[in-house]
């Protein structure tokens, strides 16, 4: 993967693992020397991922369009919202909405 700038601690990321398992989430720590970086799984295919803080080489990830993190934290605002007014049928569709958008980057 290419990557057109450095990495940030707090950046989206999207890539690999060593042993090629897709993941997405965002960069705890940028280690010595910069080519490793320590990520925190959002989420995997791997499912036993999730959740954990794993070391990969900064040319298997690259970093997500701001426009999807965007996209996902205002779905996140709106389950919130239908969470609190009891809309169950809304609430079920934003959760599709979300899983759709997670799905691309995955």
């Amino acid at each position: 993967m290419e990557r057109n700038m450095p990495f940030q601690v707090g950046d989206w990321i999207q890539g690999e693992t060593w042993d090629k398992q897709k993941i997405y989430g965002y960069v705890i720590k940028i280690e010595d020397p910069e080519d490793i970086m320590k990520v925190y799984i959002v989420d995997s295919v791997n499912k036993e991922l999730i959740g954990r803080m794993i070391h990969v080489l900064s040319r298997s990830i690259e970093k997500v369009p701001d426009t999807v993190v965007t996209e996902e934290a205002a779905l996140e605002q709106l389950i919130d919202m239908a969470l609190l007014t009891k809309d169950e049928e809304w609430f079920e569709q934003l959760i599709a909405q979300l899983q759709v958008v997670k799905k691309q980057y995955i």
